[in-house]
């Protein structure tokens, strides 16, 4: 599932390689993620406006979690008063485009990403061609003339993006998407005068925690996870640890576009005991903790963590099928899944897990 069509429709043909399985083991186990949420992410094309102190962690965030193409877009070069808050520049980068900055040091964090930087300001003459080649658009910028171009664009090519502001100790975050009901403008109607950072002060610390909600709200957009944000402006103190949120009037709630969704490669209780009960080759594997496992296990089942399996990969032993077992059946379902999207077909998982059979 996804809120953007586009994901939704072509993420089946992406595969993984061995080591990417790896980098995002931890994912691929959460079950709002899983291997076609993951799939989503690599397939989806994210634009952040801007490398400084709301840019450098959430382009740090959505590359870690593995969204497929990053576009960086920076005018500005790397001072040495942006280096405590803007955390993929170094010393040895000032003077460098932030965007040329950022592309260096988030390829060295995932090589399994496309990162493009476009070392100008977003502008009236470059904003269109951008944003139509993106799902979406992550505002990372202190300039409110680039925030109206977003939200006019966006609007105009129907595509949502994520707001965020800072000024001092507060922040705010915000998801507009004008096809839903919700615009920047709806908010500002008018320009006003606002602070940046350099005339205010700003901790780097503060910044992360905003910048770190704006990539999670990325991720939802393209994973299809309900609890999208859309229209809700959250204020937050971070002094205080006051948060304050307002539902924007006139939003809608966009539809989650199904896709392509691959089966549920499970095997029932009473399958399991048919094919023991016909002797076929079948390897088990149990997923549980030892501790558990040592309590009891299905007949002749070995024990291998999950987080192994990802980290290891899955050798085979010749059996004609693997079944994995965990307590409740879900682990192993999206274990089973990542395992038979990079080929291995024989593997299958157990359902309602070893609880069923207790």
């Amino acid at each position: 599932m996804s809120y953007i069509a586009r994901i939704a429709e072509s993420c089946g043909s992406i595969c993984f390689s061995d080591e990417e399985l790896r980098y995002y083991s931890r994912h691929l186990l959460l079950p709002n993620i899983g291997t076609i949420g993951q799939r989503k992410l690599k397939d989806a094309r994210v634009l952040v406006v801007g490398a400084g102190g709301l840019g450098c962690p959430v382009l740090q965030a959505l590359a870690g979690a593995g969204v497929g193409h990053l576009t960086v877009i920076d005018g500005d070069t790397v001072a040495v008063s942006n280096i405590s808050r803007q955390w993929l520049h170094r010393y040895t980068d000032v003077g460098l485009n932030k965007a040329v900055s950022a592309q260096q040091q988030l390829e060295g964090l995932n090589s399994y990403i496309e990162v493009v930087s476009v070392p100008e300001m977003l502008s009236s003459a470059n904003a269109q061609e951008l944003i139509a080649a993106h799902d979406l658009v992550i505002d990372a910028t202190d300039d409110l003339d680039v925030r109206y171009l977003i939200d006019d664009v966006c609007a105009e090519l129907e595509r949502p993006w994520v707001h965020a502001a800072l000024y001092r100790e507060n922040s705010q975050l915000c998801v507009f998407w004008a096809k839903y009901g919700v615009c920047f403008r709806d908010l500002f109607p008018e320009p006003s005068e606002a602070p940046s950072c350099a005339g205010a002060g700003m901790l780097g610390a503060v910044a992360s925690v905003v910048a770190n909600l704006q990539a999670l709200e990325a991720i939802k957009l393209i994973v299809g996870q309900s609890s999208l944000k859309l229209g809700t402006l959250i204020s937050i103190h971070a002094a205080t640890y006051q948060i304050q949120a307002f539902q924007l009037p006139g939003s809608s709630v966009p539809p989650i576009f199904e896709g392509d969704k691959l089966p549920a490669h499970l095997w029932t209780i009473d399958q399991w005991r048919q094919v023991q009960s016909i002797g076929q080759s079948l390897r088990v594997i149990d997923l549980r903790s030892q501790a558990d496992f040592s309590e009891g296990s299905l007949p002749d089942a070995e024990h291998i963590t999950a987080e192994a399996i990802l980290e290891e990969g899955l050798v085979d032993d010749g059996s004609a099928n693997v079944l994995l077992v965990c307590a409740e059946g879900l682990v192993s379902s999206l274990l089973a899944d990542a395992l038979r999207s990079h080929g291995q077909m024989n593997v299958f998982h157990l359902e309602g897990g070893y609880q069923d059979l207790a």
